[in-house]
C-alpha cells in the first residue's frame, strides 16, 4: 500500500528567516575577534564589534605588562587609525543588523517578491565577514612586522596573534549558501505546482547512486576541509563548532534517502540506537586503553544500514562519547576517523541480502569483515589520530615530528585493531541478521 504526504514548502521558505536571525545575533552579541595570547593574562580573550576600543586598550595593557606580544606601544597616529577602523566596523555592523531584520520580515511576508532585497542583505553580510577577515589579516601582518617576525602561512594562521572566531566563518558560509539557494527556497508557488504529493516507494539497490556520490564528495573533500580549516584558522579552539559542522554535512546524504518518500521515526531511531550502542561500548571498556568496540559497531552499521548511515553513526559516536571522555581538538578527528571506517565498510560490503545463504558464505563474509576492521582501525584511525596529535601539540610540523608520532602510536593502534577484530568476530553474524530482518520487514533506509 502506498502512502502519500504533502511537501513541507513553508519550512523551506522559513530558512532565510532563520539565517537572517542568526546573522543578527552574530553581529549583535557573539564575539568575532579573539586574542589567544591574552589568555595567559587576566584580560578578556574574545571581543564583539562593539568592544573594539577595549580590545585595543587591552592589547596595550598586555604589552605594558610584558606579555607575549613583545613590541612597542601603539603611537597616537596608529591609535587614531584603529579608532576609525573600529567606527567603520561598528557602522557596518549596525547596517547589517538593520538589513537582516528587514530581510527576515520581508522573506516571511512576501516570499519570492522579496528575493532581490534578500540577496542584497546576504551580499552585505558576506562582504562584512570578508572585510573583517581582511582587517584581521592586515593586523597580523602589522604586528609581525613590528615584532620582527616572519609573516609565513603558519604565523598568519595557527600562530597568529589576532584571530576570528567560528561565528564569523559560520556567517560567511550561511550567507553564501543563501545567495545561491534563496530563489529556490522562496519560490513556494513552484513547489506547490510541481510537488503536491510524493508517493513512498521502495526501489532495488542499483549500485552507487547520486546519494552515495554526494556523500563521497562531502566526506572526502568538504569534511577534511572543515577539519583543516579549524586547525589553521580557528587554532583548534572551536571543536564543538567543527564537530557540529561535520554532523551537519554527514546528515545531508543520509536525509537524501527521504527525497522520494516520507521519513519514518523508526529509521532515524535505528541510527541513534547504533550510535548509542557504540557510545555505551566505549564507556563499558573505559578501563582498557584502546580496547574498544566502537569501530566494530560503526562497521556493522555501515554494512547493515548503508555507507551514509555508517558515517553518520561513527561521527555521532565520536561526538557524543566525548561528552563523557572529554571534548577537545581531537574530537573532529575521531568523528571523521570512525565515520570514514563505517562509510568504506558500507561501500565494500554492500547488498546485505547477497550474503545470506550457506554457513560457509557467512563465515567467509565474517572473516573478510574482520580483516577489514583490523586493517582500517590500524591504518585509517591510527593514521588520522596520530596526525592529529602532531597538529594539536607540535610547534614544528616537520616529517620528523610526524614519524615520531606514528612510531609512538603504533602499539596502541595494534591494540585497537585487535580489539576491533575480536568484537567483529563475535558480533558480525548475530547483529547483521537482526539488521537485515529489520530492513526487510520495514523497508528501512531503502529508496
Amino acid at each position: 500500500m502506498s502512502k502519500k504526504q504533502a511537501t513541507g514548502v513553508d519550512t523551506r521558505a522559513m530558512l532565510p528567516l532563520y539565517v537572517s536571525l542568526f546573522v543578527s545575533l552574530c553581529a549583535s552579541f557573539f564575539p568575532w575577534i579573539s586574542i589567544p595570547v591574552l589568555k595567559y593574562s587576566q584580560l578578556p580573550v574574545t571581543y564583539t564589534f562593539w568592544e573594539m576600543e577595549q580590545c585595543v586598550k587591552n592589547i596595550q595593557t598586555s604589552i605594558e605588562m610584558g606579555g607575549r606580544m613583545r613590541m612597542e606601544l601603539f603611537e597616537a597616529g596608529e591609535l587614531e587609525m584603529l579608532h576609525k577602523i573600529s567606527m567603520g566596523l561598528k557602522g557596518a555592523a549596525g547596517l547589517l543588523i538593520l538589513f537582516m531584520v528587514l530581510c527576515g520580515v520581508l522573506s516571511y511576508t512576501m516570499k519570492k517578491k522579496s528575493l532581490g532585497y534578500v540577496r542584497f542583505a546576504f551580499v552585505w553580510s558576506s562582504l562584512m565577514a570578508v572585510a573583517a577577515f581582511c582587517c584581521i589579516g592586515a593586523a597580523n601582518l602589522f604586528i609581525n612586522e613590528r615584532m620582527g617576525r616572519e609573516s609565513n602561512f603558519i604565523n598568519l594562521t595557527i600562530h597568529s596573534y589576532i584571530q576570528l572566531t567560528a561565528w564569523q566563518y559560520a556567517q560567511l558560509i550561511l550567507s553564501v549558501l543563501m545567495l545561491i539557494w534563496a530563489g529556490k527556497l522562496l519560490d513556494t508557488q513552484a513547489e506547490y505546482e510541481v510537488q503536491k504529493y510524493i508517493e513512498r516507494s521502495v526501489k532495488k539497490d542499483r549500485g552507487v547512486g547520486k546519494r552515495t556520490l554526494t556523500a563521497m564528495v562531502l566526506i572526502l573533500v568538504a569534511i577534511p576541509f572543515v577539519i583543516f580549516f579549524g586547525i589553521f584558522f580557528l587554532n583548534d579552539r572551536s571543536e564543538i563548532f567543527i564537530s557540529l559542522c561535520i554532523i551537519g554535512l554527514a546528515m545531508i546524504p543520509f536525509f537524501m534517502v527521504f527525497e522520494e518518500r516520507k521519513p519514518q521515526a523508526r529509521e532515524i531511531l535505528l541510527i541513534a540506537v547504533m550510535a548509542a550502542i557504540a557510545v555505551a561500548g566505549r564507556m563499558a571498556f573505559f578501563m582498557l586503553p584502546q580496547f574498544k568496540p566502537v569501530a566494530a559497531i560503526v562497521i556493522l552499521a555501515g554494512v547493515g544500514l548503508g555507507a551514509e548511515a555508517g558515517f553518520l553513526t561513527g561521527a555521532m559516536a565520536g561526538f557524543v562519547s566525548n561528552f563523557f571522555f572529554g571534548q577537545g581538538p581531537w574530537t573532529p578527528w575521531q568523528m571523521f576517523s570512525f565515520g570514514i571506517i563505517g562509510f568504506l565498510a558500507g561501500l565494500l560490503f554492500r547488498s546485505p541480502g547477497k550474503r545470506s545463504g550457506s554457513r560457509k558464505k557467512e563465515w567467509r563474509h565474517k572473516i573478510l569483515l574482520c580483516i577489514y576492521g583490523g586493517l582500517s582501525t590500524l591504518i585509517i584511525y591510527g593514521f588520522f589520530m596520530d596526525t592529529a596529535s602532531v597538529t594539536m601539540v607540535g610547534q614544528d610540523l616537520s616529517w620528523q615530528a610526524f614519524a615520531a608520532s606514528y612510531a609512538t602510536g603504533f602499539p596502541f593502534n595494534v591494540i585497537h585493531g585487535t580489539s576491533t577484530v575480536i568484537f567483529l568476530f563475535f558480533l558480525t553474524i548475530p547483529m547483521e541478521r537482526k539488521l537485515d530482518r529489520i530492513r526487510k520487514k520495514y523497508g528501512i533506509l531503502e529508496v
